[in-house]
């Protein structure tokens, strides 16, 4: 006789599918808190970092009295060559903000492997073979983790196509809203009225070549440094021909900011970025992937960059107290154009209902008032 109580019933298959159909209605359901919470904690350290490279900027300010320049030419070079400098291009790569502020982030030896010499019998820039490791050298807080920059490094393109290896950096100094060709920015010293309208083109450093320095300090920001902001973020480029977010190149769009007050964060409407070697770029990656990134280049120099990042709904900013907030994409901004500089010729950009927030917030001199809290 069968002993019926002993046998075990199995599931059916329509029972192991209603599991696995559960199963995966849970994991769908996860996903999206388990990234969030992952984006929240990139969100976080990305944040932190650009706290501390502000309080680098506190340090360096302390040390010597006023915030690095954008972009140091060698005072030591022959006055010819140095009115020749281009930062448009790639063919002299001097000193600049980043490499200024190395000691001041606990990156002392890193900076003291920087070569860069240039007198009237020798130029070495930081495109030369004896800045190949230092330029190549992935520093923690000047990566965003929420972008890509990680071990993509720019490999060069351009002038007799610059070296490779540079490292990648998401954070751009707020410098200026003219144009960086080799003798604009003297004007604002030279021609009285054009002078008068450095104060709605200068955020917090400029050109510095020993003779004309557009050098920013605590007493010059008479905005307040609570409305000024210092850093911003930046995208790195999405081939390795792409030289967007780059610390240690001192180029628009590579490791400052300018002319980016014309366009909103995250802009989408295309042409925004003037980036040298913009046809390399396209030829690598496609017009139609870069519209859909918001990131296609135009003009073939580096003449113009938006604050961008990968963080949904805006990007961050350290501004010049130090303190870090997460802007809107939406933040009021006004329409003034990209222009060679903030003028009232043709077009009045300073008027105060062109100029808005987003543009007082870029501007560290321009005496309006921010009452929103962007």
């Amino acid at each position: 006789m069968l002993a019926h109580g002993n046998r075990t019933r199995g599931f059916t298959l329509v029972e192991l599918l209603v599991v696995i159909a559960i199963i995966g209605i849970l994991v769908a359901l996860l996903l999206p808190a388990i990234q969030a919470a992952r984006e929240s904690a990139r969100r976080s350290q990305c944040a932190n970092n650009l706290k501390n490279l502000a309080l680098g900027f506190h340090s360096f300010h302390g040390a010597k009295q006023h915030f690095p320049a954008a972009i140091t030419i060698p005072k030591e070079m022959p006055e010819a060559a140095r009115r020749n400098v281009n930062p448009l291009t790639d063919s002299r790569l001097f000193g600049n903000w980043a490499i200024d502020l190395l000691p001041y982030i606990e990156e002392e030896s890193l900076h003291d492997q920087f070569v860069i010499r240039a007198n009237a019998t020798e130029t070495v820039t930081l495109r030369n073979e004896p800045n190949a490791i230092p330029r190549s050298t992935e520093i923690e807080v000047m990566l965003c983790p929420s972008d890509e920059g990680r071990g993509n490094r720019f490999q060069g393109s351009g002038l007799a196509g610059v070296a490779g290896n540079w490292a990648r950096g998401n954070y751009g100094y707020n410098a200026f809203q003219f144009y960086p060709n080799s003798s604009l920015w003297r004007t604002f010293f030279t021609d009285p009225l054009r002078h008068e309208f450095l104060p709605y083109n200068m955020g917090m450093g400029g050109f510095d070549d020993g003779q004309y320095r557009q050098l920013m300090k605590f007493s010059k920001i008479t905005d307040g440094s609570t409305k000024t902001i210092m850093l911003a973020e930046m995208r790195v480029g999405l081939s390795q021909r792409d030289r967007r977010g780059v610390w240690a190149m001192g180029m628009c769009g590579s490791n400052f900011h300018c002319r980016h007050a014309a366009y909103p964060i995250n802009t989408c409407a295309g042409y925004a970025d003037d980036t040298f070697g913009s046809g390399d770029i396209i030829a690598d990656v496609g017009e139609q992937t870069l519209r859909a990134e918001c990131m296609l280049p135009d003009v073939n120099e580096s003449g113009q960059s938006v604050v961008r990042s990968k963080h949904p709904g805006g990007a961050y900013v350290a501004l010049a107290d130090a303190s870090v907030r997460f802007v809107s994409d939406y933040v009021e901004s006004g329409t003034i154009r990209g222009d060679g500089l903030i003028n009232d010729d043709p077009f009045d950009e300073i008027n105060p209902d062109v100029f808005r927030v987003w543009q007082r917030l870029n501007m560290s001199q321009d005496g309006y008032v921010i009452d929103d809290q962007f």
